[in-house]
């Protein structure tokens, strides 16, 4: 008899220290005591990926909770869908990953993600850097576990380190120079920028703020914020949260008393993050979104803040204001048996074969 080429290995069972809840309710107070206690981002916090769940998740939402000796030492919000558990994230994601105490408390969670995974595990936008993602594949490797890790993002950061002055000048000349002609000719017509805490008018501010951001292209393909209610119920729901933690920051830029760019911004941990933005294109020559980056980078170096992250991918405009990005990683488990077997060789070589064969017609039709 042909023994198979890899054992099938037993499924991991979840460590007694984890449970799989349905709800954050029970858990969301010390979820929160435990991000401020170990400073992670507001991306992996309940007032971020609560809201998440409401609007975009399709499966059922679950969150693995670690605890010793009764305290809460780690969190690693799920969603459960057809046998597959995946991260509560998407494109609308700048990072995600498990909140937890140490090293223990991140391999716990390891081994109940391999426990609850069902065909596969498929976990979006994760830091390979931050605690998590080595315990998810040691432990992934050492269950027989296949494995495919993926980057699907780089996304830029300014390093605030410095004066501003010393910053810009280590800029590209041409580009420099053609930001401060703009700035210029933005003051000349009474133009600047503000950033709003939202702590007055909140609505009226998002309300202006997501016209803005879907202002041209985004609202031709669809993707603008306001033209889907979970969309922006989810953006509403997540500024509320951050202006009553006085993390949030709206920042718009003017021009004779009109708003025509706008940044979402939240302000944590001695970081600035941009998960959305737009401008009006009836103003494009203006420059706005670049000039809007301009006064929120030089903002950043006047606060002493640690960085400015412009998140996303690493597109041409942000590739001109710095070379540095943080890498996020898309990773994949699959037990090794004959249904997880089947399925992790169909991801890690028909895909990308699919792949290249659909490229190749295109490129000779």
């Amino acid at each position: 008899m042909r023994r198979p080429a890899h054992p099938i290995a037993a499924r991991p069972k979840a460590p007694d220290s984890v449970e799989l809840l349905p709800a954050a309710d029970s858990i969301r107070a010390d979820w929160d005591a435990l991000a401020d206690a170990t400073g992670v981002p507001p991306f992996l916090r309940p007032g971020w990926i609560e809201p998440w769940q409401e609007a975009f998740a399709e499966g059922e939402p679950g969150y693995l909770v670690a605890r010793r000796d009764g305290r809460l030492t780690g969190v690693l919000p799920v969603v459960s869908q057809r046998g597959t558990l995946t991260s509560p994230a998407n494109w609308h994601t700048p990072l995600f990953g498990p909140v937890v105490e140490d090293e223990q408390a991140a391999r716990e969670l390891a081994q109940a993600v391999l426990a609850h995974a069902g065909r596969r595990a498929d976990l979006w936008f994760l830091d390979p850097e931050a605690p998590g993602f080595p315990q998810l594949t040691a432990a992934a490797e050492g269950a027989g576990y296949g494995t495919i890790a993926r980057t699907i993002a780089r996304s830029p950061y300014i390093a605030v380190d410095g004066s501003f002055d010393e910053f810009m000048a280590g800029l590209d000349r041409k580009f420099r120079k053609e930001v401060g002609r703009l700035w210029r000719r933005l003051e000349e017509q009474g133009g600047g920028a503000t950033f709003e805490d939202g702590s007055e008018n909140l609505d009226e501010l998002l309300t202006d703020g997501f016209r803005l951001e879907g202002s041209g292209w985004k609202t031709e393909r669809g993707s603008a914020i306001a033209q889907s209610p979970a969309r922006e119920r989810f953006y509403r729901r997540v500024a509320e949260w951050a202006a009553a933690r006085g993390w949030l920051r709206l920042g718009f830029l003017h021009v004779d008393g009109q708003r025509v760019a706008f940044d979402f911004g939240l302000e944590a941990g001695g970081r600035f993050y941009i998960p959305k933005g737009g401008f009006d294109v009836e103003y494009r020559k203006l420059g706005p979104g670049q000039l809007l980056t301009y006064a929120g980078v030089k903002r950043a170096f006047e606060l002493g803040l640690e960085s400015y992250e412009l998140l996303g991918q690493q597109d041409d405009y942000k590739r001109q204001w710095t070379p540095h990005t943080r890498e996020r990683v898309r990773l994949q488990l699959f037990p090794r048996r004959p249904a997880g077997s089947a399925t992790f060789v169909a991801w890690r070589y028909g895909r990308p074969l699919v792949r290249k064969i659909r490229a190749r017609g295109e490129e000779e039709s």
